[in-house]
């Protein structure tokens, strides 16, 4: 059984490209901790966001860590989401954080952030790489050139 649990980057960011169902189609069980619902709902996150986050879809899980140890340098979100994803033994847990990556690993947990798990979504043809990572653009999520001309390339050589 594939199990996600998200931290509110990933989601955040799926939801303004129109791909939040990725997770669904591509898990069994996808959780979000509750503080990632809180972030999610915050009144600086865009409409949209918040509108998902206040009608949640049937396939998502909102779930409370049971010991969410507090982290140096992270939020308390992504602290319960490194906690969550370890409780319940994620296959993987999604998050843009790069200190929270650091401490997902440290523990075990297995990480992904927007842009691979874009680009698995694509591999299994179930989007466009090019058209989602226009639309990721448009957004606050900052990626690389670098970065995103080597998924487009990866993902150029899979169709060939």
């Amino acid at each position: 059984m594939i199990l996600i649990v998200s931290d509110t980057g990933p989601v955040n960011y799926l939801i303004l490209i129109g791909h939040i169902d990725l997770m669904h189609r591509l898990a069994d069980r996808v959780l979000l901790p509750s503080g990632v619902r809180l972030e999610l709902l915050n009144p600086m996150a865009p409409l949209l966001v918040r509108e998902w986050a206040a009608n949640l879809p049937g396939w998502i899980e909102v779930q409370s860590a049971a010991n969410p140890a507090p982290a140096e340098g992270l939020s308390p979100a992504d602290s319960e989401a490194i906690a969550l994803a370890k409780e319940l033994g994620a296959t993987l847990l999604l998050t843009d954080d790069r200190q929270a990556r650091r401490c997902a690993a440290a523990l075990g947990v297995s990480t992904m952030g927007t842009l691979g798990f874009l680009e698995i979504g694509a591999q299994r043809g179930l989007i466009s790489l090019p058209d989602a990572l226009k639309k990721l653009r448009a957004t606050s999520c900052y990626l690389s050139d670098e970065l995103i001309e080597s998924a487009l390339l990866r993902d150029r050589e899979r169709q060939h």
